[in-house]
């Protein structure tokens, strides 16, 4: 007879790891029961309504901490029977996505409410968003890999999209449906050819089948690994499959540009290292082409920036250079440049989105982004100016920036896996020195030059948001706060991978991970 005291039990288990992502639902559902019947609010409504969304993101934030210190996680466990892995590598990345989510939110009310009516359905897609991204950080089945990968990219299309009635965010939505829907069409074929060879969808029963495939040049092996790099390359926006993103990120209103260069690419990531260390560890054809798309996301990313007159553009081709720089960690694969990955990718979320929340703030007072405008800013706005320039600074990878310490660790990981990775840590620097052409070249404009037309025409009593204030000051203090304070951070990020190489089947891998 089916026993339903089992079920009982493993439903509050799920229940009980899953209340992030059930406030955030129970938020969402709120937020679109207030908006369905009249989604053209009142400023001061729709004011409440940021406020409701940020407060349920706030609140799954503490949810989520109260879970991990009620029951630290000393070994890795299963959850919605074996779909979930609950560990510190989830914890920490479904951190990281709603830190992003609540930064998304707060930079973004003053400027939908310029350029639009409609501006409730933002925080319903955002929190949507959100949504997938977490489950896809923690999913530990090809199933739920593909309902969460199909849940963050469908409503990123319709956000890319948002204004409408915009000739440029109406092109940003579909080109990125159109490349994103090729994509996710050869990642779903990608992943039925690994449930063939595998006879299941659950990553530890395919990273045991797999063992059988290790030093074997198998073609359909090749065909899954190509399928997957395109796949997840589109989604890191790593070249050559970054052609998208430039195109998106100009068209795409900016508070959705800052939500897909942080939090898409976080989840993406995610679950990029959770694929490859459980399931593919005693491959070495990753390494080789993890290498090829890390050299030409820096090179493309970096010189093609150069030539940038747009903000928004810049911005697009430097989260291509820095996806080439997070992919060192992938190539090597040892415990320490994977730690060395996730610290980068908790730096690159403040300093990512303080800099375009700075842009944000700027084209909200000139309604331009082009690079140019920023001439003289320091005149007009100076907090905003700091901010923007730390940010700035924190990309290029300067002292005492969290971005300097999080190259230096990436870096340093590379060189001491061996000789035959130096030549990619001399590709990182002089492209990290190419990078600070274009960095400090709008530091420049701001503090040197001669006010701008633009910034000429801002008046004194121009207001600006608090809530875009906040968000702006936050993020400079976590930049520099990650800068002075990296010790703890780092150490957080190497048990949460330590934790993640705990569940690879039991074989002993030369290829990838190895014990230095």
């Amino acid at each position: 007879m089916f026993d339903l005291s089992s079920l009982t039990v493993m439903s509050q288990q799920n229940l009980f790891y899953l209340l992030p992502e059930g406030i955030l639902t129970l938020g969402l559902l709120v937020v679109l029961c207030l908006t369905i019947f009249n989604p053209k609010k009142t400023s001061e409504e729709n004011y409440a309504l940021m406020q409701v969304s940020l407060i349920t993101v706030l609140l799954a934030l503490s949810a989520l901490a109260w879970t991990f210190l009620r029951v630290p996680v000393i070994t890795p466990q299963k959850a919605a029977y074996s779909s979930i892995t609950i560990d510190m590598f989830g914890y920490l990345m479904r951190m990281l996505i709603l830190l992003g989510a609540g930064v998304t939110i707060a930079i973004s009310h003053r400027f939908l409410e310029k350029n639009t009516r409609i501006v409730s359905d933002f925080y319903v897609l955002i929190m949507g968003a959100s949504l997938g991204g977490m489950l896809l950080a923690s999913s530990n089945d090809l199933i739920m890999v593909f309902v969460a990968l199909e849940t963050l990219s469908i409503t990123s299309y319709i956000l890319a999209g948002y204004f409408r009635r915009t000739i440029k965010s109406a092109e940003a939505s579909l080109k990125y449906l159109i490349y994103g829907g090729m994509g996710t069409a050869v990642f779903l074929f990608g992943l039925s050819l690994v449930y063939g060879l595998a006879g299941s969808t659950n990553f530890q029963d395919i990273g045991i089948a797999l063992v059988h495939y290790h030093g074997v040049v198998h073609p359909t092996l090749i065909v899954i690994m190509l399928m997957i790099v395109a796949a997840l390359g589109f989604k890191l926006s790593a070249a050559p499959f970054h052609m998208w993103a430039p195109d998106v990120y100009e068209g795409a209103p900016t508070p959705v540009s800052a939500f897909l260069s942080v939090v898409s690419k976080t989840a993406a990531f995610a679950i990029t290292i959770r694929m490859l260390l459980i399931l593919f560890s005693g491959f070495a054809e990753w390494a080789v082409i993890w290498g090829i798309l890390a050299v030409l996301s820096m090179i493309i990313g970096n010189f093609v920036a150069l030539k940038q007159h747009n903000a928004k553009r810049l911005l697009a081709y430097s989260t291509v250079a820095h996806a080439g720089y997070m992919l060192l960690g992938l190539v090597v694969g040892t415990s320490v440049s994977v730690s060395s990955l996730l610290f980068y990718l908790v730096t690159y979320l403040f300093m990512n989105l303080g800099a375009f929340a700075a842009v944000i703030a700027f084209s909200t007072l000139t309604q331009t982004d082009e690079i140019t405008a920023f001439s003289g800013l320091v005149q007009k706005r100076p907090w905003l100016t700091f901010g923007f320039s730390i940010c700035l600074l924190s990309l290029t990878g300067i002292p005492i920036t969290a971005g300097f310490f999080a190259k230096f660790f990436l870096f340093q990981s590379v060189a001491l896996a061996g000789p035959v990775y130096i030549w990619l840590v001399i590709i990182a620097l002089l492209n990290s020195t190419i990078s600070m052409a274009y960095y400090l070249n709008i530091i420049r404009l701001m503090v040197v030059k001669e006010p701008s037309a633009e910034v000429e025409a801002i008046s004194d009593s121009a207001p600006t948001s608090s809530a875009l204030s906040t968000a702006l000051s936050f993020c400079v203090f976590a930049t520099l706060l990650l800068g002075i304070f990296a010790s703890p951070f780092y150490q957080f990020t190497t048990l949460s991978v330590q934790q993640l190489a705990q569940q690879r089947p039991m074989v002993i891998s030369q290829a990838i991970f190895q014990k230095k």
